[in-house]
C-alpha cells in the first residue's frame, strides 16, 4: 500500500480530494447541486479530474469513474450515480476506459498492479422502499449494469453495485473507518 500511495502522492498530489467532492452531481444545470456522500474525512483521488486534465477536449476524453480509494492492497474504483436509470453503456464505459487509463498511470509511476486488487463500486442513491430499486434503474439481479463479464474475464477483481447505505456500511466493515454519507 505504501508504494502506491507514495507514488500517487508524488505525481498526483493536487488530485487528492474527498468523497463529498467526488460525489458531486452538477451535470443537470436545471437541478440544484447535489452530493451523494458528504464525507470529508477520508482521502480519495479525484480520478475524473485527472482524466479531464489529461484530455482537455471533451470529444476525445475517455470515460472515467469518479474516485479512487486505496485501502491496503485494495484499490476501489468508485462511480457515484445520482440519477434515475443510469445506462449500462455509461457505467461499463466508465469501468473499461477508466481502468485502462489507471493501468497506464500505474505503469508510468512504476506501481506493480499485480500486487493490488481492483474493486469497481457503483454507488447509487437510496431507493425507498428498498424493494422498489428497479424504479431507480437498479435491478435485483447480481450482474447489474452488465458488469459481471468484466469480473469473469479478470479485467476487474470484484464489483459492487449498491446504494449509499450499503456502501457506507461495507466501507466501515472493510476499512474499519466511519464514512458519513
Amino acid at each position: 500500500m505504501a508504494e502506491i500511495l507514495y507514488a500517487l502522492n508524488n505525481s498526483y498530489q493536487s488530485y487528492f480530494s474527498s468523497f463529498k467532492e467526488t460525489s458531486l452531481d452538477n451535470h443537470d444545470k436545471d437541478k440544484p447541486i447535489e452530493y451523494l456522500c458528504y464525507d470529508e474525512t477520508q482521502k480519495v483521488i479525484n480520478f475524473d479530474k485527472i482524466i479531464e486534465d489529461k484530455y482537455p477536449d471533451p470529444y476525445t476524453r475517455p470515460q472515467a469513474f469518479d474516485a479512487l480509494y486505496i485501502n491496503n492492497t485494495n484499490i476501489y474504483l468508485i462511480e457515484f450515480k445520482n440519477q434515475r436509470k443510469p445506462s449500462n453503456s455509461e457505467v461499463t464505459g466508465k469501468l473499461t476506459d477508466g481502468k485502462k487509463e489507471l493501468d497506464k498511470i500505474l505503469g508510468l509511476i512504476n506501481v506493480q498492479k499485480e500486487d493490488y486488487k481492483f474493486i469497481y463500486c457503483v454507488v447509487h442513491k437510496n431507493c425507498n422502499p428498498h424493494f422498489n430499486r428497479y424504479k431507480c434503474g437498479v435491478s435485483k439481479d447480481v450482474p447489474r449494469f452488465a458488469l459481471a463479464k468484466y469480473k469473469e474475464s479478470g479485467f476487474i477483481d470484484d464489483i459492487y453495485t449498491e446504494d449509499v447505505n450499503f456502501f457506507t456500511k461495507q466501507f466501515k466493515k472493510k476499512t474499519l473507518k466511519d464514512l458519513m454519507c
